[in-house]
């Protein structure tokens, strides 16, 4: 990890959804090449946090810096485009498309490249995630552990210097989670900034190099894996543990 500036900054930052205050004065910050994990109950406020990171929400106040663009400064906003790649829970991939085609289109209207060398780079970024043999398949004809890896590929063709990852691996059977894990581990180990919300804590412990616990709004506790999951100092994040490493 690098100690400069952080490539993500959040400070003071509120959301609220009608009556709801969702964040409650968020203060965070992601270093360079850092794995940063959120965890927390639902509604917690983790996905809210991680959608305002992406430039998918505003914040009602606060600073939101992304690799230096100032996300609160809407006449800014835009500049984070092309520098971010984000996987949703639900795939979302273009059912009238192959695997290549919706990798492709990412670069044809993202980077604007020519149909042939938006070709070989989405092929090379099948490749890289273990689906270069499925290119021509269309979603339908994917496992939905193979469409989330195209979903993550087409995020990444866009050469992307954040990876935001939210809830990736909760709509898939549990047997599946495993070979999109071990894709997001793979980025982890080549140095990429992630930001992962999710409730996989066998993930959160062994790749993480920093896990966040929030609770109503609030982050209650932060720290590296191998102190907050063993030694956890807030009563709230041990009650959270305590439920969902229950066997």
């Amino acid at each position: 990890m690098s100690n400069l500036e952080p490539i993500i900054k959040l400070a003071g930052v509120t959301k609220s959804f009608g009556a709801v205050q969702v964040l409650k004065g968020i203060d965070l910050h992601v270093s360079e090449g850092e794995v940063l994990v959120v965890i927390g109950a639902s509604g917690s406020g983790k996905s809210t946090v991680l959608r305002i990171m992406s430039g998918l929400e505003t914040a009602d106040s606060g600073q939101v810096w992304v690799n230096s663009v100032p996300l609160h400064d809407p006449r800014r906003a835009r500049e984070i485009r092309g520098h971010v790649g984000m996987v949703f829970q639900q795939f979302n991939l273009f059912p009238h498309l192959t695997a290549l085609g919706n990798v492709t289109l990412a670069l044809l209207k993202v980077r604007k490249l020519s149909a042939e060398v938006a070709k070989k780079k989405a092929l090379a970024v099948l490749d890289r995630v273990g689906l270069a043999e499925k290119a021509g398949n269309y979603p339908s004809q994917l496992s939905g552990g193979q469409q989330q890896r195209v979903a993550i590929a087409r995020a990444l063709a866009v050469e992307p210097t954040i990876m935001f990852f939210d809830e990736a691996t909760s709509a898939l059977d549990p047997e599946l989670v495993g070979e999109v894990t071990s894709v997001m581990r793979s980025l982890a180990d080549e140095g990429m900034t992630m930001v992962v919300v999710t409730h996989e804590m066998s993930f959160a412990r062994k790749t993480a190099d920093r896990v966040v616990f929030m609770d109503q709004g609030i982050i209650a506790e932060q720290g590296p894996p191998e102190q907050l999951f063993v030694r956890p100092q807030n009563d709230r994040t041990k009650q959270f543990l305590q439920r969902v490493l229950e066997v």
